[in-house]
């Protein structure tokens, strides 16, 4: 460091140190970006709490058979709706299916063939939407018919495949022009082959970076204690 201030009062004198040192202030420091994340899950309440058995999902609305979306109930382990290894979900999310599971059979509302539309909505004012990313997993009992967000159908989830006793990826990558500003709605789609043991299952993260948050802020990097250095050395001189 004695060198570069020698040479450099050499030249020009004060005011090339303080140039140098000011200028390695600011390469010690970074620019820090606020990331964003949502989690997204069935079964639990508002604090990401599983629920039992028996209780209203007070995040989902659910629709079987074309009718009027009601809320979602959920089935915990035990519940009788749960067999064949659907009871092999992780244990972060519960199944949910229609109100008619609350009688204690295995018996559903869907019926054989129609659609059943799982639906909540999630807040992404905070986010910047070119940034949002989804992973995660998600199953149906019995047979997929698509994720959605916002009406969008996330590729390869309508695939019609029997999906209750192993998870299924989602994956959709930043950039999908998916998501809106503000609300949004995702929606699992699927149907029963007996109305029987049937329900959706997900667990998935949204994550991206949060549109209000970044700017400079300074570390205490090498960089900046050389010009803190820097600008002590050019006092000293200046006193003697």
């Amino acid at each position: 460091m004695s060198r570069i201030l020698r040479g450099c009062s050499l030249a020009m004198g004060r005011a090339c140190v303080v140039g140098l040192a000011t200028g390695l202030l600011w390469l010690g420091t970074t620019t820090a970006v606020s990331a964003a994340s949502l989690t997204i899950r069935t079964g639990v309440d508002a604090g990401g709490a599983v629920l039992g058995s028996g209780v209203a999902d007070p995040l989902w609305t659910i629709s079987v058979q074309g009718g009027a979306f009601v809320a979602a109930e959920v089935a915990a382990p035990g519940h009788p709706i749960i067999c064949c290894g659907m009871e092999t979900v992780s244990s972060t999310a519960r199944w949910i299916s229609d109100p008619s599971i609350s009688t204690g059979s295995a018996a559903t509302g869907w019926g054989v063939g129609p659609t059943a539309i799982a639906r909540r909505s999630f807040d992404l004012s905070a986010f910047d939407l070119s940034t949002v990313a989804l992973t995660g997993f998600w199953r149906v009992a019995d047979n997929r018919r698509g994720v959605f967000i916002n009406g969008n159908l996330l590729p390869g989830t309508n695939d019609g495949g029997a999906g209750w006793n192993n998870d299924q990826a989602l994956n959709l990558a930043a950039g999908s022009g998916f998501f809106v500003q503000g609300q949004n709605v995702i929606e699992i789609r699927g149907t029963s082959q007996n109305s029987n043991w049937d329900g959706f299952w997900l667990d998935v993260t949204l994550e991206g970076r949060d549109r209000n948050g970044g700017g400079t802020v300074p570390e205490p990097t090498t960089l900046a204690l050389m010009g803190t250095a820097l600008l002590g050395a050019v006092t000293r001189r200046r006193r003697r």
